[in-house]
């Protein structure tokens, strides 16, 4: 069983090192202005992306919450998300040579 995902909203006084002491053992999604950011270890292989997790990320998209969103818009932002992801790749294969 995989462990809840935990949230923390950040402010400008908000320290670093109990946000890493928390993304230690599972994902730590950080809120901060409006904007979501998930943290996960380095080399953490294991984060399954599942219905749950999408509709939680789709609040991070326009500020909705998932129950507020259609199947067709999740399906959108992830087909988004991918053409995004495609493209900072290529541009980063770019960038390198």
């Amino acid at each position: 069983m995989t462990a809840e995902v935990k949230r923390i909203k950040v402010d400008k006084d908000t320290h670093i090192e109990p946000i890493l002491e928390a993304a230690k053992d599972r994902a730590v999604i950080i809120e901060m202005d409006g904007f979501a950011y998930r943290v996960n270890p380095v080399g953490d292989t294991f984060s399954p992306f599942t219905a749950r997790t999408a509709y939680a990320s789709v609040k991070t998209v326009d500020g909705r919450f998932g129950g507020e969103v259609s199947n067709e818009e999740i399906e959108e932002a992830i087909h988004q998300a991918n053409e995004d992801n495609a493209q900072n790749i290529v541009d980063e294969g770019r960038d390198c040579q």
